[in-house]
């Protein structure tokens, strides 16, 4: 399992959230048939020491160059996406609900916007089970929150968070994510479909399976036609820092080698087939090009 920062130090990061500007989530598009509208659940103060190698003189010349503090933090969004054909809404992720601390839980409100009340939502396809994805899936009160869904998550996943074994060897400072784990997976009990590999959700629609954040992370592609959108969960962390080294791994990262090489087929992909990738941690979806050794993303409308 990978280092983690304490609760109580993610916490204290959240003191930073009143300097940034939080901003909005990029307008709802098309995919074909397919709408995806962003749901900007907050901004988190991406720490330079979070991707250890980017606290560095390359690290911090990166931050200085897009007009952010040479030492961080650099205001990361949490997002999750409400995707709907015709008269059907999914979601994907819940973001941070009220895990960690203020600043966060706005996907109901996100939702309300779009005319969802939580009850109308049917399933909520999950990338993973780290807490800024699953937390909004719960009330303040620890109850379910989305009283009529379905889960759908790899069963690698699943496997994962709930294995006690598995949490005995983790740091104790992840103790809050299998708590959030835990809770979710009790809550929803019955309401909770493992899948495996490149699993269909829907016509068009289907999981990516990219290993290595943790073991069952997954990302979601779209296509309808010739159009095609790939949500890519957490593959990136920080397009400033993470695209020009794909190499820099999150300290979240449960196996950091395989989260590099998954990194790095998954944008020689995107480049190859000119997918348009987006993620829940980045504020716009563009086309990926290569750069020297790295990657750089164009946005599109």
């Amino acid at each position: 399992m990978p280092r983690a920062l304490s609760r109580r130090a993610v916490l204290a990061l959240g003191a930073a959230l009143p300097l940034l500007r939080p901003g909005a989530a990029a307008a709802a598009y098309r995919v074909g048939s397919v709408t995806v509208t962003p749901l900007r659940d907050g901004l988190f103060p991406l720490q330079p020491a979070m991707i250890p190698a980017a606290d560095s003189p390359a690290g911090r010349a990166l931050l200085t160059e897009a007009g952010l503090p040479a030492h961080g933090p650099s205001p990361e969004p949490v997002n999750a996406f409400l995707i709907r054909r015709g008269a059907r809404a999914w979601l994907l992720d819940a973001g941070c609900g009220t895990v960690l601390g203020p600043g966060f839980d706005r996907v109901t409100a996100a939702l309300a916007r779009e005319g969802i009340s939580p009850a109308g939502v049917e399933t909520v396809w999950l990338t993973h089970l780290h807490a800024d994805h699953i937390g909004g899936l719960l009330t303040p009160e620890g109850q379910a929150r989305f009283p009529h869904a379905d889960l759908v998550l790899q069963d690698r996943e699943a496997a994962l968070w709930s294995d006690p074994a598995a949490r005995a060897r983790a740091p104790a400072a992840l103790a809050p994510f299998f708590d959030t784990a835990e809770a979710v997976l009790a809550r929803y009990a019955g309401r909770i479909r493992r899948v495996s590999g490149e699993a269909d959700l829907a016509p068009g629609i289907r999981f990516l399976p990219l290993p290595g954040h943790t073991p069952g992370h997954a990302g979601l592609l779209i296509e309808d036609g010739a159009e095609r959108l790939l949500i890519g969960g957490d593959i990136l962390h920080s397009r400033i820092l993470q695209l020009p080294h794909p190499d820099w791994t999150v300290i979240w990262d449960t196996d950091p080698a395989a989260a590099i090489a998954t990194r790095r087929r998954l944008l020689d992909r995107a480049v190859i087939e000119d997918l348009t990738l987006t993620g829940m941690h980045l504020d716009v979806r563009g086309r990926i090009e290569r750069a020297g050794s790295g990657y750089r993303l164009i946005p599109v409308s």
